[in-house]
Order: structure tokens, then sequence, then C-alpha cells
């Protein structure tokens, strides 16, 4: 048999490489140690990046470390390139004499793979065929952080020219953002990314057969003075044809300038534009949203916060997986309907996109039909849908760019009317398809419409969306991340009159559904706008094999709140998976949030419900090419190893809104508290049954200044922050004497009338906290802290309370309720109420207030130390013996609780 050297591989996988669309590969022809094995670059970008490959034969760790060290090494002498080590199945070594038998068994064959960085830890290695290599080629460039450095660079300083000339108020108007002087510096951030995106693709729709004699920006360049009038008049006849997300809000920065204002701006973003379209265009990811949002102050106002472009992909191949459709057949490809109803930058559509194109490639292999798929799933298949008009830009520029050698007859992005308007009556945006959109029929009826040339006054309504886009044509997927931000600080675009007039127009939608659909009625919660996504969700799509993919809050998973929406999506979906993030360094999907967050796949049930998939893990993907390993993994029921845990849940705590599995890396713990629970009106009972539980903390800080003036009338003994260095035992001294504010002193007296001994916690951090619990000489309030008064005195009881909530089975309770992010948690008076304690009037508390008593002054170590912890220990064996369960059952729980990611602050990923 022959003895095939790798570098006769190397020249047949290069071979294989250079049939994929858009990667041109090189084998090294000379056998040398300083020869590279194979080099990739990608041949539609205007400045490659290579990528060079360094492979080894053999399937073993040694040989994986071996091409990773060779890679690695090639980092040091080119820092502009990126490494891959590669390592081929030892069986092709021995393989025919034949060149293309062996190259059909080098297609065939599963090889290994790994993009390898200069510094950090040991690389990620995956599984695949040249397909998957070819996809993950495609989907690794360092140029793109560079090429968005240089794009921000540009929109910053061109939004400084802007602001220096005082137009920010005029541009605030022009693109309806709020006018308040403290958000004026963000119209001119906007404005000018606006003009950045038309430009980029204007530079890119040169290409297009029917734009041929419209002016290119060259043109622009060449007279200084007449600059802006050249570019309106282009922009004005590329919205002849269409692209009216992109230029239509362009259009209406230069509208509401003078030439002299804007004519150095646009000599800045086309040289950018020129420089930049083409290598941008290749990428292949959403370069704008992690730009718009660190850019803009908005989200604060409609709260919005854009997906990570690594958890798009993940969530996007996890709803359209390998089963999902018939990935080879460009027709019935056209057919499917995909919609975000948030869509924002478009970063899910754009995910969407690539994951179905990359799955016709592996299907079919390379094929020449790039530029039918692209136009199918443009005007077909993608819906995207925003109040954010600016998003729906950056949306519709962001899909555009992906293709631009294709003639569009319509994109189906729509900026969606939203507060008042302008012919009376107030809007909802997305939300109206709730009341109207079965009788009306057409996405087209909400359409907002958008200025243009000429008087801003002018309007242009958005191109009918097609044919297919009637309500009666439902979608199959419904991928989001809906905005989650509380109502009471959503819409601050608007007058204090308009914005109760938006949240009293959502308040009728909800009236209006209940007597359409009373279940999905229900699911709403009047504080949250995000609850009103899941019955919009579940309108918009078909009836059967239809799919659900979101991101959402894990608090909303798990709190009191979010109960009746979870019900209600059990309900109508078999929930199939979710995904949440025990990573310490990362805990969500989206940018610039520090809300623990979780990604939801849930399907239309077609047999017998069966068990959710909770995945929790341990560090998050770190670029697109692990995104597509871990959803491969999930998908494939693969073990998840050093990637994290997966626990089943069973259907019937789904369908009663059970879904606690989310917020525990161990779902041990998750069964612990279910058990918990089993107890509930036999050993344990609501703490709300027994006490007061009151003021929060935000009522004595509205109430109270912490530093008594001179002339305060009197002053109260408080608790007031939560310094765990020194609240170390249960037993507390009032931390300073707290006055009323001058104009809340029979405020602060009625709430002084609420202190009590015994406060409980209601924020923390997890990998800090000591104390849950603690117990005063005399009566206090609290600023972190809630007081619990008993409805009748009784001492026994609160030292055996102050004891439960610092015992492992009281702080497994806390663990339960946690509120915005689980490592630190803040907990709502609802919250405080629910949890469950020892009843009195069931079984014998005294061993708690034994041991209360016993140990109330002795040191109590942080949570991740609780093992160590002699206290705990002692309340341990206390809660043990009213709960009449093995104490060794709860000396368990405490061991898993202090391994907790979110409690010990330290990832699991390399931890057995």
């Amino acid at each position: 048999m022959p003895h095939l050297r790798e570098e006769t591989l190397n020249t047949y996988l290069a071979l294989l490489l250079d049939k994929n669309d858009g990667i041109s590969a090189t084998p090294e022809m000379r056998s040398s140690k300083e020869a590279v094995d194979i080099t990739v670059k990608h041949d539609v970008v205007a400045s490659p990046v290579p990528i060079l490959i360094e492979a080894k034969i053999g399937k073993t760790f040694v040989k994986r470390r071996e091409a990773a060290k060779q890679a690695r090494k090639r980092l040091t002498a080119r820092t502009r390139s990126i490494a891959y080590g590669l390592c081929y199945p030892p069986h092709l070594r021995d393989g025919s004499v034949s060149a293309q038998a062996t190259q059909k068994a080098l297609a065939e064959s599963t090889i290994a793979f790994a993009p390898v960085r200069l510094f950090g830890g040991e690389p990620t290695w995956r599984e695949g065929t040249v397909s998957d290599l070819a996809d993950s080629l495609r989907n690794t460039d360092l140029s793109r952080q560079l090429v968005a450095d240089s794009i921000e660079y540009t929109v910053r300083e061109v939004a400084d020219m802007l602001f220096r000339d005082d137009c920010a108020p005029k541009l605030a108007a022009a693109l309806a953002l709020p006018k308040r002087k403290e958000d004026l510096q963000a119209a001119s951030l906007v404005a000018a990314l606006m003009l950045s995106n038309a430009a980029l693709l204007h530079r890119r729709l040169r290409l297009v057969p029917a734009l041929k004699g419209v002016s290119g920006l060259e043109e622009a360049q060449i007279d200084p003075d007449k600059t802006p009038s050249i570019i309106r008049a282009a922009w004005d006849e590329i919205l002849d044809i269409d692209y009216h997300p992109v230029f239509s809000p362009a259009l209406a920065v230069l509208s509401a300038l003078e030439d002299k204002n804007v004519t150095e701006p646009l000599r800045w973003i086309i040289d950018e534009a020129i420089s930049l379209a083409d290598e941008l265009a290749s990428l292949r990811f959403d370069h704008a949203g992690p730009l718009y949002h660190r850019l803009l102050a908005s989200a604060r106002y409609d709260g919005s916060f854009y997906t990570n472009h690594v958890s798009a992909v993940l969530l996007a191949r996890l709803a359209l997986s390998e089963e999902s459709a018939n990935w080879s057949n460009v027709d019935s490809l056209a057919d499917l309907k995909i919609i975000d109803p948030a869509c924002g930058t478009g970063t899910l559509l754009m995910a969407a996109m690539h994951t179905i194109r990359d799955r016709h490639e592996k299907a079919m292999g390379p094929q020449d039909n790039s530029d039918v798929l692209h136009l199918s799933l443009v005007e077909d298949v993608l819906f995207g849908l925003d109040v954010n008009r600016h998003g729906v830009q950056l949306a519709a520029c962001n899909l555009t760019l992906g293709n631009p050698r294709v003639d569009y007859s319509y994109m189906n992005l729509f900026t969606m009317q939203h507060g008042p308007q302008p012919g009376g009556g107030v809007k909802a945006g997305s939300l109206e398809f709730l009341v109207t959109a079965q009788d009306q029929g057409t996405i087209t009826s909400f359409v907002a419409p958008l200025p243009t040339t000429g008087e801003l006054g002018a309007e242009r309504v958005e191109p009918a969306a097609g044919p297919s886009m009637s309500m009666t044509n439902r979608f199959d997927v419904v991928i989001m991340n809906p905005p989650f931000t509380r109502n009471d600080i959503r819409n601050r675009q608007y007058s204090g009159a308009n914005r109760r007039a938006v949240q009293e127009r959502e308040i009728a939608i909800a009236k209006f559904l209940t007597d359409r659909d009373s279940t999905a009625a229900k699911a709403i919660d009047q504080g949250s706008v995000s609850t009103f996504f899941s019955p919009l969700a579940d309108l918009l799509l078909k009836n059967d094999a239809a799919t659900l993919a979101k991101v959402a809050p894990v608090t909303a998973l798990t709190n009191a709140s979010g109960l009746n929406e979870r019900i209600f999506l059990a309900d109508r979906f078999q929930i199939e998976t979710i995904v949440t993030s025990h990573d310490p360094q990362r805990i969500n999907f989206s940018e610039n949030t520090d809300i623990h967050e979780s990604l939801l796949i849930a399907r239309r049930p077609r047999n017998e419900r069966g068990p959710t998939r909770f995945i929790s893990l341990a560090r998050m993907p770190v670029d697109t090419h692990e995104a597509i390993l871990l959803s491969d993994i999930i998908n494939r029921n693969e073990g998840l190893g050093s990637w994290g845990t997966e626990h089943l849940w069973p259907w019937p705590r789904m369908r009663a809104g059970d879904w606690r599995a989310a917020q525990f890396y161990d779902g041990s713990l998750a069964t612990a508290l279910h058990d918990l629970e089993a107890l509930a009106g036999t050993v344990l009972t609501p703490a709300g049954l027994l006490c007061y539980i009151e003021p929060e903390g935000r009522r004595v800080r509205d109430a109270f200044v912490r530093e008594p003036p001179p002339d305060a009338p009197w002053t109260a003994p408080t608790l007031w922050d939560h310094p765990t260095e020194f609240q170390n035992t249960m037993n507390v001294q009032a931390e300073t004497l707290s006055a009323p504010k001058h104009d809340q002193v029979d405020y602060a007296k009625y709430l002084y009338g609420k202190a009590s001994q015994l406060l409980i916690v209601n924020r923390l951090r997890t990998n800090t906290v000591r104390v849950t619990a603690c117990y005063a000489s005399q009566p206090l309030l609290g600023s972190a802290w809630v007081p619990v008064r008993p409805f009748a005195p009784n001492p026994d009881l609160e030292h055996a309370l102050c004891a439960w909530w610092n015992s492992t089975p009281g702080i497994l309770t806390f663990l339960n309720c946690r509120a915005k992010a689980l490592d630190y948690a803040r907990f709502a008076l609802a919250s405080l109420r629910s949890l469950l304690v020892p009843d009195p009037g069931r079984v014998d508390i005294s061993p708690l207030a034994d041991a209360f008593r016993m140990s109330r002054t002795d040191l109590i170590e942080p949570w991740p130390r609780m093992c160590d912890c002699q206290v705990r220990t002692v309340l341990d064996q206390a809660a043990a013996q009213v709960l009449r369960i093995d104490g060794r059952t709860i000396a368990g729980w405490r061991k898993s609780i202090a391994r907790e990611p979110t409690v010990s602050g330290k990832s699991r990923a390399h931890q057995p």
C-alpha cells in the first residue's frame, strides 16, 4: 500500500477548499520547516488577511498539540494573519494510488481543525468534513475588528463635526430622536451612522446593473462644493429602485442641514466607504450592531440590547437545525418564512441568512447559485420589524452588503408605527398585530412613513412586502431578542403625556386580546413590554412545524412575575432547549447589558410532549467558529464535555411554569428545590403568611438621608449598606443614624413604624455574601435590608427565621428567586414574602432558634467557602432536624452551592 506524505494531503485539501465559494487555497510546494502547509485567502476581500494552516497526520492529543504549536509559531512572525491547526485521520496516509480516489476519500473523511490564537489557552478543536472547515474559514477573519474600528473612528469624528456646528437639534427633529440637551449628542452620532451606512451601501451598489447610471462616490469627490448635491441626487435615484430603509433616513439627515454643514462630513464618510465597503461585505457578521449600541444612549429609552453576533449564530443554528428543512433545494428554501419582530440592526436575521447558506452549501457542495439563494433570502424568506428606523436602516445595509451583485425588487424590513401619530392616535409598533393583524392582513398597514429629499414633511411610504406577506400565510420561524427594559424607564424620547399614551395603548391591546385569546392575554405583564412578544410570536407562527427562538432574561424563566408567560409558552410549544450561560466572564447573550440571559428554542408540538433540555454553559463561545462547534454538539445530542452540563426537566414541571433549572449549573440543585417545595403546606409555608416583610430599601432611600443634617428633627437607626467584611455574624448593630428628608418627615415616621430587629437582605453579591438575615438589639430600618416582623410578637420565630435564612436550605430558597443577575441578585418584596420557611404551627422550630442563640455572634464564612463554615454546619443540622431529612443530603446541597459558578465566581469549564 502507498504511504502518502503530509504534503500530498495538503495539496489535495487545498484543491478541495478552492472549490468553495469565496475561498482561495494554495498549498506550499516546498518541503521546508519554514514553509506554510496551506495558505487560504478570501478572494472577495479587497485587502485579504491570510489564514495559515499547519497540518499533521494523526488523531491523538499529541498530534493536535503539535499542529497547534506549529500554527501558533506562524503568528509570531506574521501578526496580521490567522492560523489554524489541522489533523488528518491516519487512514488517509495509506490511501489509493489514484489522486481522484484519494481526494474523494479526503472529502468524505472527518478531519480535526481549530483556529489558534497567539495568546490564550488551548484551542477548541472541531471535527467535521472539508465543507465544515470551509465554513469555519469563511467565518474567521481578523480584519473584521480592524474594519469596525475604522468605521467607528470615522463615525465619531463626523459626529463631532456635526455637534460642533450646532446641527444636533435639527438632526434630532429629522430623526425623531429625543430633543433634550443631554440627548443631542446622540442625534449627531445617529446621523453620522446613517450617512456612513448609506455611503457604504452606495459604494457596493455600483455593481448592480440597474444603478449603473447613478453617480458614484468618486464623482462626488471631484468638486467639494457639489458633493452634497451630487450625493442627494444619487441617493434619490437609488430610492426610485428600492433600498428605502437605508437611504430614506440618510436623506432626512442631508435634508435637515445646509451644504456648508455636511460637505466636510460627507467627504470623510465617502473616503471611508471607498476604502472599506468591499472588505466590509466579506466579513459575514453584523458590524453595525455592537457599534450602534456603543455609540448610542437610546437603549435606555427603547429597551434595545443588541444580540452579540456570536450568540446570534448559536441561536440561529439551534433553531435551523440540520433536520429542520430540506437544505439542498433552493426552491424549497425560498418557501421558508423567518421573521424578527424586534430586529434592531438585523443581527439575528444575518445569522439566519448565513446559517441557511452554510447548510445549503454543506448539503450541495460548492455551487454557483449563491446569487439566486441570496436574492431569495432577502426578497422571500427574511422579514424584520422594529420601531427604531435607524436600526432598520442598518439591518437593510447589512443584508444588502452580503451580496451587492443582487438587484432586489423589495426588502422585507419595516419601521413600525410607534408613539403619537401625525394624523392622531397612538401606535405600539409590532404589538399592533395583536389587535388588527388578523383583520387587515399585511404588514404594510403598520409601516411608518419616512421623510426623503425636499422638505422634511414629505413622505415616502416603504414599498409593499410582496404578495406572500399576508397574515394568512404565517411564518416558519420567529427569532427575536425582544426589549425587556421596564415600562417606567422606556420611551423617554416622548413627553410624559405621550409616554403615558403609549402605555395606555399597550394596556388597550392587552384588554382586546383578552376577548380573542384569554390564555395569551394572561401571559402579558404590563410592567414589561417583552411579555407582549410571546403572544405575538404565537400569532405570527404557523400552527404546525414552526419554531420560536428567542433571547430571554433568566429571571423571566424563574421569577413569579413571569409565571403566566411560561405557562402560555408551554401550552403552545414544546420547550425543546434552554441554554444559559454560567460563565462568570460572560453571563449574557446581548451587547452591553449586565442581565443574565438564556437562549430558548421551542417548536410546535407534534407528538407527546417530552422533557426540556436545560444546558448550562461553563464558558461562552468566543467566536463564530466556537458557536458553530457548540451548536453542532447540542443539535446532535453529543456530550458537552468542558462546554458545560445538561439537565433534563420533566414536561409536567414545564407545563406548570417551573423552569428553575435555568439558573443552576448543577441541575441537582433545581431538583433539590423542587423537593423542598413539595414540603409546602406541611413542613414549610411562605414567609409572607407569618410576617410583615416591608418596607423595601428604596422606600427608605426615598424618605431618609444617610447623614443627618444639624437641624434634623429626629433620627432613625439604620442598616444602610451591606459591607460583607463587617456584617459577618447574625448579630448586627445600627450602621448609621438616618434623618428624614425635609419634605418626607411624615412618610419617614410612617416607615420607621415598620422597623424590626430581624432584617432580611434585599440585594447581595453571591461570591462575597456571608449573612442573608441578621438580628439587632433594637428595631432598625434598612436600605439594603428589609425589616421582618411576625404578625404577633414572637422572639423564638424571629430567631428561628434568622437561623433558617442563613442555613443551606434557606440559601437555596434565595437562589431560587434571584432577579436581574444570578451573581448580583435583587429581591422584590413579593419574592421575599414567597420564601418558604418552617411553619411553627406544624413543626417544632426550637432547634433552629437554639442554633441561632448558640452561634449568633460567631463568624460566618462567605457562600463560596460555606463547606468550611462551622456556623453553617450547626445551622444545617438544625434545619435537617426540622425538615426531618438526612443531614448528609443538606451537606451535599452545601457542596454543590459553593461550586456553582454564579456563587464561586469561577468557571467550571475545566473542573470535574
